[in-house]
């Protein structure tokens, strides 16, 4: 016996239910992937073709003035088209209309505001993104741009961003009370811990991607700067302690000294420290997609650092050495480590 209506049917018969199968409770075939990947091409399709209409019919479509009123009705219509359950393909289209209305705001704002002014509009847009929107994909895309752009209008005042820090202690909570998040978020969990987990592989991949990016800050703030990469590489610490609650006193102490010797390690190069948090915390909560990327992350910050230093070959292997050979050890702890109770932590 499978399916919902037969074991409603036996239910019944036994006199633990009474009348029909409740309408909501209907079960529902999963549409295909390949369906849901065409319905999903159909819709940015759409929205890429309303936006070349937009451009044809306004008479200067990058004049700023455009640019806003056209953004505007985009996020109005992209939020009108996602109330409710929309199928895919609509709901694809709105999210292309989302992107594209959020983008053409801060193009516009970049015309009116100053560069920190500029990116501290598109944070505020990120978060009513991440309020207002219904959809998973807005939500995790707001929140990301809430992060990111908050940390360039810090960057680029030249003061020291607590992002990282408010980045990394959100991904660390969110993942480890994940259970309890979702009792209390509903659907705005994952959303939210994919976003900030996103912003953070950003922020530890910056260093190495993009010049001016790689968490400096001027001589002046030079102590609260290494206090602040401090403070967002010690979430990697409170992980692996509680994590390791299950574990014996011995291995416990084990992986917290492991830990504490990463975060030191990680004021240097954030990237290692964001990676392997999220690496751990994807292999304790069996989230392939976050161990992964948290590993990749944390080998490219270390590729990163090590070809970065002005050090000779031999103390370039040594330090590799030590490296590789404390990496190693904390990814075979981290089969050892227990994890607590979702909800119960």
């Amino acid at each position: 016996m499978n399916g919902l209506p037969q074991v409603w049917d036996q239910l019944r018969r036994q006199g633990l239910a009474e009348g029909d199968v409740p309408p909501m409770a209907q079960a529902q075939v999963a549409t295909p992937w390949h369906v849901r990947l065409m319905l999903g091409v159909c819709g940015w399709l759409g929205g890429l073709l309303l936006l070349v209409f937009a451009g044809l019919v306004l008479p200067d479509p990058f004049d700023s003035h455009s640019l806003v009123v056209v953004g505007v009705l985009l996020l109005i219509v992209a939020r009108m088209l996602l109330q409710g359950q929309p199928p895919e393909l609509r709901a694809q289209f709105a999210l292309s209309l989302c992107l594209a209305g959020y983008g053409a705001v801060a193009v516009a704002g970049a015309a009116w505001l100053p560069v920190w002014g500029t990116f501290l509009a598109a944070a505020g847009l990120g978060l009513v993104l991440a309020i207002v929107m219904p959809n998973a994909i807005a939500r995790c895309f707001g929140v990301m741009a809430l992060l990111l752009a908050g940390e360039g209008c810090f960057r680029e005042l030249d003061w020291p961003s607590p992002v990282p820090v408010i980045a990394a202690w959100a991904c660390a909570a969110a993942w480890l009370g994940e259970t309890r998040w979702a009792h209390r978020l509903g659907q705005g969990q994952a959303p939210l811990s994919w976003g900030v987990t996103l912003a953070l592989w950003v922020l530890g991949l910056a260093g190495a991607l993009l010049h001016g990016m790689d968490l400096s800050v001027p001589p002046a703030w030079r102590a609260l700067a290494w206090a602040a990469h401090v403070l967002a590489a010690l979430p990697l610490a409170w992980v692996a302690w509680r994590l390791s609650v299950r574990a014996r006193p011995a291995v416990r102490g084990w992986a917290a000294a492991t830990a504490c010797a990463l975060v030191l390690a990680g004021a240097w190069a954030p990237g290692v420290a964001f990676g392997l948090m999220t690496a751990v915390l994807g292999y304790a909560r069996a989230r392939t997609p976050l161990w992964v990327g948290g590993l990749l992350v944390a080998l490219w910050s270390v590729g990163w650092f090590y070809y970065a230093q002005a050090w000779s070959l031999p103390r370039k292997a040594a330090v590799l050495l030590a490296l590789g050979g404390v990496l190693l050890l904390a990814w075979r702890g981290i089969a050892r480590l227990g994890a607590p109770e979702g909800g119960h932590d």
